[in-house]
């Protein structure tokens, strides 16, 4: 019996505690992965495909607002709804994140709870399921685990990633215990040895 998939959810910010806040905050229901920089943000993109991004404004070498700016022009990610989560809290901030294209504009700090409603409505409002996801189940981890950002220390993924990952990977080593041992009783029911 395989598992239905599990809504994708990518967070980008450069505070590490921010990040694995998101990521404890969700992972219960959501698979999430984060990066903290935002330069990573294109290649975790292409194996993750996320059904939602949580995007800081305030970052270095390239902020929120230049990358909501660049993923609404891209025909793969003009659709996918952005959810940003800034101290950047002015209204003409806040206007100017809606105007680039932001879906949701919440300000830090941020409550947790708040945070998860508001992602439950996102995916309400915004169903998933159109995107055909490449990488699932066993070889999602895998995959991002090859991943400069990944290697960098940059990306950090939920337990619900991992752990499908081993599960798959027991699943394999247990199947291919069985054809062992049934080669092996086939060798010595015909009296070979090998």
């Amino acid at each position: 019996m395989i598992a239905t998939e599990r809504q994708r959810i990518l967070a980008v910010d450069d505070n590490e505690e921010i990040l694995d806040l998101i990521r404890l905050t969700l992972e219960a229901e959501y698979d999430v992965v984060t990066i903290s920089d935002p330069v990573d943000l294109y290649e975790v993109l292409d194996v993750f495909e996320p059904d939602l991004l949580i995007l800081d404004i305030m970052m270095p070498r390239i902020n929120g607002f230049q990358l909501i700016e660049m993923l609404r022009k891209s025909l793969g990610t003009k659709d996918l709804p952005i959810l940003v989560l800034s101290a950047k809290n002015s209204a003409g901030e806040i206007k100017h994140g809606y105007k680039l294209g932001a879906t949701l504009y919440l300000t830090k700090p941020f409550v947790p709870d708040r945070l998860k409603k508001n992602v439950e409505t996102q995916f309400r409002v915004h169903p998933t399921g159109s995107r055909k996801k490449s990488a699932e189940g066993h070889t999602l981890a895998a995959q991002l685990e090859m991943t400069p950002s990944f290697r960098k220390g940059h990306l950090q993924m939920s337990h619900g990633i991992a752990r499908k990952d081993q599960i798959i990977d027991a699943r394999k080593r247990i199947e291919d215990k069985i054809r062992k041992d049934e080669a092996d009783a086939e060798v010595a029911k015909r009296g070979w040895k090998g």
